[in-house]
């Protein structure tokens, strides 16, 4: 969440005497809600006076003293005061682009209600003079950042698609239900994918069939986090780490019954959804509940329906939380249920295949204000994750494969005002069933990190570091295969540099990761009915690691910004999957021709409902991933007109030729229009053709998508339209695995209303 500057901290900043207390404006803004339970609490609502819309990231501090806060996304905000603050104090009410707000206060009374507090906007004229935001200060140019109305305009089904609209970011799938974001060329586990700063726990990034359990529902707000501080996440982040807000987070105290509800749907695959959120205080614990649904039907392209790719989804989430004076405590338990289908294929499986995935979630988190050296903060988390997806061959009843696994997280971690030292434990227990023929596995990842942010006369210095060990133990054996042990140590790290001259800012890093391989990739041996293949892992797998580094520019010429980012990524050993062969066209019919590819070992055969499958064996290659992302941002009074430019390539170095599944070029124009309470927003995509193929790819042609999105934003509700390919344009996804079955859906209205009180 953006921390806004405000005069009244400028003018702190121009006194040296006066740093420390900024420092503590400073951490009070950046813990939301991190509301203690102290003698005087004020709370209330802030909206935009005249389109009534709720107004986040509003500093509200009493003048004088080092208290503070901000409101979230629903306006909302709780400021407890200490025991020393006594008669009357003054509310200062400020964010820029509206007129400060003072109220007095009574504090004869231990909780105020200010109700609405209503903030108007004003013309700002702004010195020439850079100030240091230090919640903003370790953000790279090109990370991304999505809340408010601009999570509206784009918020889809899914964590994919409701990205698709950024620099750089494709959409892996097996159709719309499977979709995963696709980060400058990486995916699987090259990027994370993290909760309110926690891994998810499923197996999306072990396989493109995989479903992410995110319920997008219950997201406030999703952050791309590039550079130095993205190894706090994970060892893993050349790609960036996603960090999703979730509603129902502690962060977040109420002091009435607060209760909110979306409602919505998509008319491409008849998809609806309906979600209810209540914040329970009782007296100085919380009861949140979370209640959502989604069911979609067979999704559909301009021309016809995608067989099997229905979706229900059910998520159930209840919290508890216990705040003191210096600490809260928090419990989550979190039930995600869903089915969903994969589409046929002549590649194995004429009819499909059925997925059914469940996952229980267990969280406890601590939260306490410290003392020590320079840290103010502790956090301890403690996360398990039951998870088990089961596959089905369509229309029957017993499963071929179960995936499933425990997973027992705990993180502790201490912040200080430009540090962050932590040190985390993952044991996760694998038991796959059926036909595929993985052994029953255990992984123990220990690690610590770090990352600091150092302020010199004319740059910033940002460094971060993740060292731990990985160790797998397989239980047993199977048939004629012995596995062995495995263990890694690794260390991933980076440095970084920032420099700001007048109306110019230079950023740059470099990085180093390293990633032990997934069980899957060591042990597989058997069919995976999801992507119609039979896999075949490597157990002598090395690290699999890369060298990084990024530069990025960015000009604030108001009203115009440009920036202008590039990164280049090598590989000297990089994990790929791949198909060890194609077959010659007709061979699915020809029982000769079938023998004939079984015995040059390219398919297995007797498998599938097909009677076969390609065999996909997994090894380690030299690659280079680079490119380019270019931003244009003209903002003027009610207008704002965003171009975006993006470009990634990727190089089989190995093989001296491309990478598979490397986005295209691509192009976004968007034209934005608002005007009190309404927000419009037309979109013009140009996706370029893709003509670098890796082996057994084929050619994609380019598109040209038009959406329009409208939006209606009033007290409390609100309500947005987005109706997308309104042209019908038929299209292909090159990142899509069904691309040869059928393109991409045709025009689409969706649908999102919310409302809170």
């Amino acid at each position: 969440m953006d921390m806004q500057i405000t005069p009244h901290i400028q003018s702190m900043l121009r006194s040296h005497n006066n740093i420390n207390r900024f420092k503590s404006i400073v951490f009070f803004s950046i813990c939301l809600s991190f509301s203690l339970t102290q003698a005087y609490t004020v709370f209330g609502i802030i909206l935009d006076a005249k389109t009534e819309y709720p107004l986040s990231n509003v500093n509200i501090y009493i003048e004088n003293s080092e208290l503070g806060t901000v409101s979230n996304d629903e306006g909302y905000f709780s400021l407890d005061l200490n025991n020393e603050t006594s008669g009357d104090a003054k509310l200062n009410i400020e964010i820029i682009g509206y007129e400060q707000k003072a109220i007095w206060l009574d504090l004869s009374k231990n909780k105020l209600d200010l109700g609405t507090v209503f903030l108007k906007a004003e013309l700002l004229e702004l010195d020439t003079i850079h100030i240091h935001s230090h919640k903003n200060e370790s953000k790279q140019i090109s990370n991304i950042l999505l809340s408010g109305q601009k999570l509206e305009d784009n918020l889809k089904g899914n964590i994919a698609t409701t990205l698709s609209n950024q620099p750089n970011i494709g959409i892996s799938s097996f159709g719309t239900v499977t979709s995963k974001p696709v980060l400058r060329g990486y995916s699987g586990d090259r990027f994370l994918l993290t909760k309110d700063g926690s891994k998810t726990g499923d197996l999306s990034q072990s396989s493109i069939d995989h479903v992410i359990t995110l319920d997008m529902t219950e997201v406030n707000q999703i952050e791309i986090i590039r550079g130095p501080k993205s190894l706090i996440y994970g060892s893993n982040t050349i790609g960036g780490v996603i960090n999703t807000s979730i509603n129902g987070n502690p962060k977040t105290r109420v002091h009435k019954l607060f209760r909110k509800f979306s409602f919505g749907g998509e008319s491409f695959n008849n998809g609806l959804y309906g979600n209810a959120i209540v914040y329970i205080p009782i007296k100085e614990n919380q009861i949140n509940i979370s209640l959502s649904n989604r069911d979609t039907k067979n999704q559909s392209s301009p021309d016809q329906k995608l067989e099997n790719t229905y979706s229900e989804t059910f998520n159930f989430k209840l919290g508890f939380t216990k705040y003191n004076k210096d600490e809260y405590l928090n419990f989550i338990l979190e039930k995600f249920d869903m089915n969903y289908g994969i589409p046929p294929s002549l590649e194995g499986h004429i009819n499909g295949v059925d997925i059914k995935l469940m996952k229980s979630t267990l969280q406890i988190n601590l939260h306490k204000h410290i003392s020590f050296y320079n840290f103010y903060q502790f956090d301890a988390n403690y996360n398990f994750i039951d998870y088990e997806h089961q596959e089905f061959e369509n229309n029957n009843n017993s499963y071929e494969v179960a995936l499933l696994k425990d997973t027992h997280n705990l993180k502790f971690e201490i912040q200080s005002y430009n540090s962050i030292i932590g040190s985390e434990l993952n044991y996760r227990q694998f038991s796959p069933k059926g036909s595929y023929l993985t052994p029953d596995t255990d992984e123990l990842d220990v690690c610590i990190y770090g990352f600091h942010e150092k302020e010199f006369n004319d740059f910033d210095l940002l460094c971060s570091f993740r060292i731990g060990d990985l160790i797998i133990e397989p239980k047993q054996n199977l048939g004629n295969q012995e596995f062995r042990n495995r263990k890694f140590n690794y260390l991933s790290s980076s440095i970084g540099l920032r420099k700001i001259v007048n109306k110019v800012e230079i950023n740059g890093w470099l990085m180093n990761t390293m990633k032990g391989p997934k069980i899957e990739e060591l042990y597989s041996q058997g069919p995976h009915l999801g992507i119609y293949a039979y896999e075949i892992g490597k157990p002598d797998l090395e690290l699999e690691k890369t060298y990084g580094f990024e530069s990025s520019i960015q000009f604030n010429t108001s009203p115009l910004d440009i920036s202008l980012s590039a990164f280049y990524n090598y590989s000297p050993y990089y994990y790929q999957m791949s198909r060890v062969g194609e077959c010659k066209d007709g061979f699915a019919e020809d029982n000769e021709l079938l023998e004939e590819c079984r015995e040059n070992g390219i398919v297995r055969a007797g498998v599938g409902q097909g009677g076969w499958l390609y065999i996909h064996q997994i090894d380690g290659i030299k690659s280079l991933i680079r490119g380019l992302e270019l931003n244009l941002n003209y903002d003027y009074q009610n207008f704002n007109i965003i171009y975006d430019f993006s470009l990634v390539k990727g190089d089989n170095l190995t093989a001296d030729r491309p990478l598979s599944y490397m986005s295209p070029i691509k192009q976004i124009l968007n034209f934005v229009y608002q005007k009190e309470l309404m927000n419009y927003k037309l979109r013009l995509s140009k996706i370029h053709s893709q003509n670098r193929l890796g082996e057994f790819e084929s050619y994609t042609p380019s598109s040209f998508i038009v959406d329009f999105v409208l939006g209606y934003s009033k007290k409390n509700q609100s309500i947005t339209i987005q109706f997308n390919n309104i042209f019908d344009e038929k299209y292909l996804n090159h990142l899509s695995r069904i691309k040869t079955i059928m393109p991409e859906a045709g025009k689409n209205i969706a649908i999102s209303y919310k409302v809170f009180f």
